[in-house]
């Protein structure tokens, strides 16, 4: 009976470290379409714009092998409380992170049919958004594979700082506009304003994550409101 207890125990933590490995490379890759956006974005490179859509079907990929595996690991194994936590936070974790690729591509084509080149100052402000979307992914994913609480927290409340980003590029493209009004100019600062808006829901979906590590390790939600920027 021990021998075959033990044998449950290996199995569990088994599918348990699959699911997670599967986690870190999708993972992984969306880190990846992100420094390709932000190459996309610096130079406007077309072929970057096909990597990032080459990538995008792997994504997917990721997102229905988690899924399977996942529903097989419930299906099969009845997992305790923790264990139950675990798989059912990577389904929701996977999710997210198939929505940050989506949100990669738009950008990336978007940014592709801009009418005109943004001003310098507009574009660095985006690729500091850019910057600050991929280290909250990042931090996310150390907390996740550490199973560091403080951690997810940490990302949780960082939230705001990219929220108070997209409130000064909002109002810089916005001035643009204003002070030049051209048929041109207009269209190319509503795709940007488009743009900045997906990649501020970027961020949104990282704190999603957050909130998953944080309630698999937990075992609770956390109760405070999520921390916001400062409107302008």
């Amino acid at each position: 009976m021990q021998e075959y207890n033990d044998h449950i125990v290996s199995s569990f933590d088994d599918d348990i470290a699959s699911i997670r490995r599967s986690i870190i490379k999708m993972a992984t890759l969306v880190e990846e379409q992100y420094k390709l956006l932000h190459h996309i974005v610096d130079t406007g490179s077309a072929s970057t714009v096909e990597d990032v859509l080459n990538n995008e079907p792997k994504l997917d990929a990721f997102d229905g092998k988690i899924r399977d595996q996942v529903i097989t690991f419930i299906t099969l194994r009845s997992p305790m409380a923790i264990d139950l936590r675990e798989g059912l936070a990577a389904l929701k974790i996977s999710t997210d992170l198939e929505r940050l690729g989506d949100y990669c591509k738009n950008v990336s084509l978007r940014i592709q049919a801009l009418e005109e080149i943004p001003p310098a100052e507009i574009k660095n402000e985006i690729l500091r958004m850019i910057v600050m979307v991929q280290g909250q992914l990042k931090k996310v994913i150390d907390a996740y594979v550490s199973k560091n609480k403080d951690k997810a927290i940490e990302v949780r409340n960082a939230d705001a700082v990219i929220d108070n980003q997209y409130q000064v590029t909002y109002n810089h493209i916005i001035e643009d506009i204003r002070k030049n009004p051209s048929k041109l100019k207009t269209l190319t600062d509503t795709k940007l304003l488009f743009t900045i808006k997906t990649i501020e829901r970027a961020g949104d979906h990282i704190t999603n994550i957050a909130e998953e590590v944080y309630y698999a390790i937990v075992g609770e939600t956390l109760s405070t409101p999520r921390p916001k920027g400062e409107p302008e």
